[in-house]
């Protein structure tokens, strides 16, 4: 077993009691469901590449045809013909 000597500032020693009053843990409990949390999330990552991606930042960050990879070719041809088509017919 290893002991561990920790000073937390006052947020944290709050958000500890928090959760140690909410799961009704003592203090050595729920330091470690928490870091079984953040393991597991971790080891999900690196095993799930899908769950990696839907953490990061990127998912979301666009906005765009819900059919975009299926029909880029006529999205991007109509795009063209909006912006630069001045034939005026």
């Amino acid at each position: 077993m290893k002991n561990l000597d920790i000073e937390l500032d006052e947020e944290y020693a709050e958000k500890l009691a928090y959760i140690q009053q909410e799961a009704e843990q003592d203090t050595v409990e729920a330091i470690k469901s928490s870091i079984d949390l953040r393991y597991q999330q971790l080891h999900q990552q690196k095993t799930n590449p899908l769950a990696k991606l839907k953490q990061s930042k990127f998912i979301g960050c666009f906005q765009g045809e819900a059919d975009l990879a299926a029909n880029s070719e006529a999205i991007v041809r109509s795009a063209i013909q909006e912006n630069y088509d001045h034939r005026g017919y």
